[in-house]
């Protein structure tokens, strides 16, 4: 898997000091333990203990005497558990688990035998979890392209933190990179779109979506796989098209693209738009219409069916690499010197 495997710790603060010996040993077993000490300040905790939640891959409430006779212990169990997040309670203590923990099997830790808590957490143990979670992921529809927009900078900004940051892979069009990132009055907006005029509103949201990704791209990278049909196009004029591929162009050639690597589709009848940031969130449309763009988009956070996703995208982007001759090291250049010699031609 890409990104270490995520696992939230739920936890009474009365069991501190255990929780900080579990940290060290998941951490010890490259795995990413998330747990209350790293909400940031002025934020509401209920609303940060759901996004850390959320985008957990894995939900593990450590349940003792103290935490079991709390009942946020079972809302955050239960919580999780409508996500569809694999749940892995562990204990210290002879308990018996009353409500939601009848239904899961708890494990016991030994922290007299630290090599014995080691395996019990070990990260084969976690990828097996994820691997056999056969529930099916929970999806959210963004049924018009500006609600699209609005998610995507709202999916992006939730998973925007230090440890969060993640690659984007997008397949479709000219990708969310060909959006302008620049004041939506300027001229280059009326370009993108003319003859057809679009609202201020729309400018608004598909730039915040354009730099809600790129927050993500200039520190981990891209993986974009180009559909040069979408732009080239009877349907779109002569100053729409050059103005997108220029946009492009400056993205790639900038600093945020650097780390960009880039695969061309083909010609293609068929519109389709994947976005994956990281092995945070998962967003496709199935619906594109021109002058409307993508529509009715399914986002999800389901880190099972993110990374079946994710090997599905890298196959095909080696496979579209090796077809043009391409690497994944020249192919930002190759593609900035096909994409000028695009541009050169509607110029002309």
């Amino acid at each position: 898997m890409e990104n270490r495997i995520r696992v939230f710790i739920s936890y009474s603060h009365e069991d501190k000091k255990l929780v900080s010996q579990l940290e060290q040993i998941l951490r010890e077993n490259n795995l990413n333990p998330v747990w209350t000490d790293k909400l940031s300040g002025g934020s509401g905790f209920d609303d940060q203990i759901k996004m850390f939640i959320e985008n957990a891959h894995i939900f593990m409430p450590v349940i003792t005497k103290k935490s079991s006779i709390r009942g946020w212990v079972h809302q955050e169990i239960g919580f999780a558990m409508a996500l569809h997040i694999p749940v892995f309670p562990v204990t210290t203590e002879d308990l018996t688990p009353g409500g939601m923990l009848q239904m899961i099997q708890t494990t016991k830790l030994d922290m007299n035998h630290p090599e014995q808590v080691k395996v019990k957490l070990g990260s084969k143990v976690f990828e097996a979890l994820l691997l056999h979670e056969n529930k099916s992921p929970l999806w959210e529809l963004a049924q018009f392209e500006e609600e699209r927009a609005v998610k995507m900078k709202e999916y992006s900004t939730k998973a925007n933190k230090p440890d969060y940051l993640g690659m984007v892979r997008q397949k479709g069009g000219l990708s969310s990179f060909h959006i302008p990132d620049i004041y939506i009055w300027q001229e280059q907006w009326e370009n993108r779109y003319f003859p057809d005029k679009k609202s201020p509103y729309h400018k608004k949201v598909q730039r915040e979506e354009r730099q809600a990704l790129e927050s993500h791209a200039s520190g981990a990278g891209c993986k974009l796989i180009v559909n040069t049909s979408y732009v080239i196009s009877e349907e779109r004029s002569k100053t729409s098209i050059i103005s997108r591929i220029n946009a492009l162009i400056g993205f790639l050639e900038s600093g945020s693209g650097n780390k960009a690597i880039i695969a061309f589709q083909g010609k293609s009848s068929i519109h389709e738009s994947v976005t994956i940031v990281g092995d945070l969130f998962l967003a496709e449309s199935t619906t594109f219409k021109n002058q409307e763009g993508f529509t009715n988009t399914f986002f999800t956070r389901n880190a099972s069916e993110i990374s079946r996703r994710i090997k599905d995208f890298d196959d095909e982007m080696n496979d579209l690499l090796k077809e043009k001759g391409w690497t994944p090291v020249n192919s930002r250049g190759k593609a900035i010197e096909e994409l000028k010699q695009m541009l050169n031609k509607f110029k002309s």
